[in-house]
């Protein structure tokens, strides 16, 4: 309560100041001032306040700075008085009228179509009041049709003015709503990718772990028939049931996570070149944090619709990142180019970093191999990458991978996948 209290105090205050800006119209005392728009606006955007509150206040405070400021200026108290408490029954009037026109007459929630009605008629009649109160103060008949016309231009001048200014704010809210939404998608999107990429690893290792039990328990049943030590035999059995116990757990841990999250998601269809965006948005980030100096170029020569785009993320990804590291610690830049032949979508990535030796060019693609020595802290990455890239190129996409290399120079990798795949896609999701 107090905080709406103090919000209605500050924005009758700025009302108060925003007064000051005015002009002299129809006879002595009455203005034309920036207060009402300001007022109005502040009414439209802070509905957790009540209008006729704040429509009251600013009929309090605005009056009074303005009889202050007067006076201050060598005004007859008596005489800026009689001036502005006509002021202070425009607020008041404005106060009254707002709700009942909108409960008796618009009998509608307030929005952006129905308010410059409101506002229109409570601008014109606060008006018609003030010029009122004004005539008997004057001992005069201020309200003329002359006038009248003139009190209900100005208040249709005020509501135009106020309703473009209300527009585009709405405009404006609009579009940083939607550059948001778009930044929390791409994020989004991203994380999920990653996510499953990591699924696929913990897939791979949970068949590793049930191919060292296997083992183990082999080497347990091949102990029967030789003389060994008990303890020796006792060691192998234990390792076939811990590694049995690990893989029960592991695939518990795999199996919740599908089913909570993965299950629950419907992958996307994303083009190629959005995808290609989302991923150079996301490293160029992380280059960035690593201290990397490495600039990402696209040339997407021909767009196609890929309905499994986090695979392809993954690939994109790992693709771009083993460029990256490949260049790091020094400046270089990794490109990536998305053409097409009669057949194929291609897609080429290229970086001009250390590059592969050829020796190396056949086993890049095994399981654990890893060029990427840590010779501070020992550590070696787990070499996962361009296996995944393999796997989802031939198995998801029906493509091939190719690489070709210079040490020193460069290292290219080009994808070929089947356009048959992409339009079968295509065409599944047009008649879904």
């Amino acid at each position: 309560m107090m905080q709406k209290i103090k919000k209605t105090i500050y924005i009758a205050t700025f009302v108060s100041l925003s007064a000051q800006i005015s002009f002299s119209f129809l006879t002595d005392g009455f203005i034309v001032a920036l207060s009402v728009p300001v007022m109005t606006i502040f009414i439209y955007c802070y509905e957790d306040l009540s209008p006729s509150y704040v429509a009251f206040c600013s009929g309090i405070f605005s009056p009074l700075v303005r009889l202050l400021i007067q006076v201050l200026e060598g005004g007859v108290l008596s005489d800026t008085a009689a001036l502005v408490i006509p002021d202070m029954t425009f607020f008041f009037s404005y106060s009254i009228l707002y709700p009942l026109i909108y409960r008796y007459v618009i009998r509608a929630p307030k929005s952006i179509r129905n308010f410059p009605y409101v506002v229109l008629a409570c601008d014109f009649l606060s008006n018609v009041m003030e010029l009122g109160v004004r005539s008997i103060i004057h001992e005069m008949n201020l309200l003329t049709p002359k006038n009248i016309v003139c009190l209900f231009l100005i208040a249709l001048c005020r509501t135009v003015l106020i309703q473009t200014i209300l527009l585009a704010m709405e405009a404006y809210s609009n579009i940083l709503i939607r550059e948001e939404h778009d930044r929390e998608y791409r994020r989004l999107i991203v994380q999920e990718s990653i996510f499953e990429n990591e699924l696929y690893v913990m897939d791979k290792n949970a068949a590793e772990i049930e191919e060292l039990m296997k083992q183990a328990f082999q080497l347990y049943k091949a102990m029967d028939g030789l003389e060994v030590p008990a303890e020796l035999k006792a060691s192998a059995l234990d390792i076939s049931k811990n590694a049995h116990e690990v893989k029960g757990d592991y695939l518990g841990i795999i199996d919740a996570l599908k089913d909570t999250f993965v299950e629950q998601r419907k992958e996307g269809d994303l083009s190629i070149r959005e995808i290609i965006a989302i991923e150079k948005g996301n490293l160029q980030s992380v280059f960035n944090r690593r201290g990397y100096h490495v600039d990402i170029t696209v040339k997407v020569r021909t767009d196609f619709l890929v309905r499994e785009c986090f695979k392809m993320m993954s690939v994109i990804r790992n693709l771009i990142l083993n460029g990256a590291e490949a260049i790091a610690p020094h400046e270089g830049r990794v490109s990536v180019t998305v053409k097409d032949d009669e057949k194929n979508y291609l897609i080429l990535v290229r970086d001009n970093g250390q590059g592969i030796r050829a020796d190396c060019l056949e086993t890049i693609f095994y399981d654990g191999y890893s060029t990427k020595f840590d010779q501070k802290t020992g550590n070696i990455q787990r070499g996962i990458g361009l296996p995944l890239v393999k796997d989802y190129v031939e198995n998801c996409f029906q493509g091939s991978v190719a690489v070709e290399s210079l040490v020193g120079e460069y290292t290219l990798f080009t994808l070929t996948m089947p356009k048959t795949v992409f339009e079968e896609d295509a065409d599944e999701v047009l008649h879904y």
